[in-house]
């Protein structure tokens, strides 16, 4: 186990993960649910569970608080709501449902298996035109091999 494995790992000792078809159910029963997309701007704008909140991992301390320029004022007056935090994997959410934990959120999981689990369930996902996301399009993209120069070299 890599040292961002042992991260994420450690972090789902106290985060609660939410599966996609429980997440599905969810969305429709709770209103209030608030659903954090933390991937970078391209992958939101490629797609998206409807009414998802965007915000980039980066910038998403700043977010969760008031009197700053990243300030979501949703997100910020949400100490005590249910979210969800979303990202392609579920690895990136669990680290940032962590933080947000250790900055006095009190709701707040991550989806297992990210929107990958979410699109092999076959549920609807838009693009940042609103428009409906082919499903196939979207596995072939989330599902991309890593690149030979991203491996690790051979020992």
């Amino acid at each position: 186990m890599d040292g961002y494995q042992k991260l994420v790992a450690q972090a789902l000792t106290t985060v609660g993960e939410v599966l996609p078809w429980d997440l599905e159910e969810e969305i429709k029963n709770s209103p209030n649910l608030i659903l954090l997309d933390i991937r970078e701007q391209n992958e939101f704008d490629m797609m998206h569970i409807k009414h998802s909140i965007h915000v980039p991992r980066g910038i998403l301390e700043g977010a969760c608080v008031w009197n700053y320029d990243d300030t979501v004022p949703k997100l910020a007056q949400a100490r005590n709501q249910d979210i969800v935090v979303i990202c392609r994997s579920g690895n990136r959410s669990a680290l940032a449902a962590l933080t947000m934990q250790q900055m006095g959120f009190t709701k707040v999981r991550s989806l297992k298996m990210g929107i990958k689990g979410w699109n092999d369930n076959d549920f609807e996902m838009v693009n940042i035109n609103h428009i409906i996301v082919d499903s196939d399009k979207a596995d072939e993209w989330l599902n991309q091999a890593v690149t030979k120069e991203k491996l690790a070299p051979n020992q």
